[in-house]
């Protein structure tokens, strides 16, 4: 046994070999990789209470005498080094069940400056998930586990003295795994919907221009919910509410989340079923087994149900890069079909007499102009207004990143909302150019049946939806988690009601769509009101009420951080837009 032991660590002490190899190779290295990593192989080597006089000899020497601690020892954290106590940079703390540390990252002799600027040549994620990945392997090896990781933090002007980051290692979501996510949870079905807002008579250089400064705002709304979380220490929107406004009414905020979630959850509900029935029939499949609601409930069973179950984002990674390579693929087919002239008047092969029959309307470029805009522009600017949602899941994505903070969050958020903003343009540019003033709001609605391109559209579509589903029912669990908190049953949120919990929630949603195929009106009030509550008007308020408590009404940042209330007349102008908008075409 002993040697089937001994043969299990052989790749271990191949590591530890090649680690100390490679030390001495970058020992005048500033990189803060290779310094963590050498160090750490170097001091497991030695393993003497007297080695280097650095913050990582500390490290190891209270690695080592974890060994001697019992449980419930609180000696050892009482002799913390005045050198950690009096350190003003940024704590790791590692809890397991033998020991609870506080250990520097204080490791290096320059500017904070220098080394924020080789992490971003070098790449920071990797740093730091090298390090964890072998701080938990030797805490592992020595009967411990890492598990709970946060960082202790102070900020200038005062506020929370801690905030998780999160919950462990298994849960931290890379800069790339954040950045598909986000733009999987935001381009959903509303990408095909935006053509038909320049038809109205909007100009192209307007609608580029509309589009552009409503995703800055969707952007920057999006960012300070993350500085908000940053300030005050919370992790979520009940926190940051019972912290700036008040206990007394969580449930609110939580409760307008959870429905809004839940009526989105049904809209992608409908449309997959919607999207894959006709599918299923040009694929040949018996009409006996190919019925809507059949195909809801068996895609619910399936698919949604299992990735619904799915807590943190890291793990929706892969589905988000295929959610996001089906978008792509959506805007590719679109914008080919725009310079292929396959539905060019008078030439294109699908306005031909014969085929031109099936065509739901031809194109027509009447209201087509470069400047044109009026009222009718109202349309493209309250689709615009709610076509970057996904605030919802702000405290989510921040509090999943790795190694977050506002900056690193931020950055993230600009990258995201960038792509976001260049597929919106080129889709309602591209298929504008195609059909014209007779877009359909599904974009889709407008190709011809026998466009192979178009079918493949549409299995892209759902295959978009379906993988940006549970990160929709991710913002629809944690609201019903918090409003529940709030009413006096925090139970809900227990590991053990986590798949009845989300068992209940599809059930319900699935029953919605299945029993009624036309709920766009009821949804689209909902989404458009409580959608610019969340999008613009709550964020603004977190965050102007953080800056003040945390830096003070007399401190600049509070200055500044007032000129942000200009998005609550903007979000109440927004949703009462959308509203309107609904009804009109309700009735008409």
């Amino acid at each position: 046994m002993a040697f089937a032991a001994l043969l299990m660590m052989r790749p271990l002490l191949l590591l530890i070999v090649i680690s100390s190899v490679f030390k001495s190779s970058v020992a005048t290295s500033r990189d803060p990789f290779f310094r963590k990593t050498s160090s750490v192989t170097s001091n497991l080597l030695a393993w003497r209470k007297d080695t280097l006089l650095s913050p990582r000899s500390s490290f190891m020497r209270n690695m080592r005498d974890s060994n001697t601690l019992t449980d419930g020892s609180n000696k050892a954290e009482q002799e913390q080094p005045a050198q950690e106590a009096e350190n003003d940079d940024e704590q790791v703390e590692l809890t397991s069940p033998r020991v609870t540390r506080s250990i520097s990252n204080d490791d290096t002799f320059y500017s904070a400056e220098e080394e924020e600027d080789e992490d971003e040549s070098w790449n920071g994620e990797e740093d730091d998930e090298g390090t964890m990945e072998m701080t938990s392997l030797l805490l592992d090896m020595r009967g411990g586990a890492v598990s709970d990781n946060t960082l202790a933090t102070t900020p200038r002007g005062g506020g929370a003295k801690k905030k998780q980051v999160q919950d462990d290692d298994s849960t931290a979501a890379g800069m790339i795994s954040c950045v598909f996510n986000l733009v999987n949870n935001v381009a959903g079905a509303g990408i095909l919907a935006l053509s038909a807002g320049m038809t109205g008579g909007t100009g192209w250089i307007p609608a580029v221009l509309l589009c552009v400064a409503l995703g800055i705002i969707s952007s920057h709304s999006f960012k300070i919910i993350g500085e908000a979380c940053e300030l005050t220490g919370e992790k979520d929107f009940k926190g940051l509410w019972a912290r700036t406004i008040g206990p007394q009414t969580t449930y609110m905020v939580d409760s307008i989340i959870a429905f809004m979630c839940v009526a989105v959850s049904i809209i992608y509900s409908g449309i997959l079923g919607d999207v894959f029935t006709p599918l299923l029939k040009e694929a040949g499949m018996p009409d006996i087994y190919n019925g809507r609601t059949s195909n809801i409930i068996a895609i619910t069973a399936t698919l949604l149900l299992p990735l619904s179950l799915i807590k943190n984002l890291s793990a929706l990674a892969f589905t988000s890069i295929l959610g996001f390579c089906a978008i792509s693929y959506t805007v590719f087919f679109i914008v080919v079909r725009a310079l292929d002239g396959s539905y060019k008047l008078g030439s294109g092969r699908f306005v031909q007499e014969g085929a031109a029959s099936l065509l739901d309307a031809m194109p027509s470029f009447q209201k087509s102009s470069l400047w044109g805009f009026g009222f009718t522009s109202l349309v493209l600017v309250s689709n615009l207004g709610l076509a970057f949602i996904a605030h919802y899941n702000a405290p989510t994505f921040y509090r999943q990143l790795r190694n977050t903070n506002s900056q690193r969050f931020g950055r993230m958020v600009d990258v995201s909302f960038t792509i976001l903003v260049a597929l919106y343009i080129i889709t309602m540019l591209a298929g504008y150019s195609t059909f014209g003033d007779v877009c359909r709001g599904n974009l889709l609605l407008n190709y011809h049946p026998h466009d192979i391109l178009s079918t493949l559209g549409r299995l892209a579509t759902g295959f978009s939806i379906l993988f940006g589903f549970p990160l929709v029912m991710c913002g629809a669990r944690e609201g019903l988690i918090g409003a529940a908190d709030s009413c006096g049953f925090p139970a809900l949120g227990k590991d053990q009601f986590h798949f009845p919990l989300v068992a209940t929630m599809l059930a319900f949603v699935t029953v919605i769509s299945c029993s009624v195929e036309d709920v766009s009106l009821v949804v689209g009030l909902t989404g458009a009101a409580m959608g610019a509550f969340i999008v613009y008007i709550c964020p603004a308020i977190l965050y102007t009420r953080a800056v003040k408590q945390v830096k003070g009404k007399d401190s600049v940042e509070y200055g500044k951080a007032k000129y942000t209330m200009a998005l609550v007349p903007f979000g109440l102008f927004v949703g009462s837009l959308g509203v309107y908008m609904t009804i009109k075409e309700a009735m008409a």
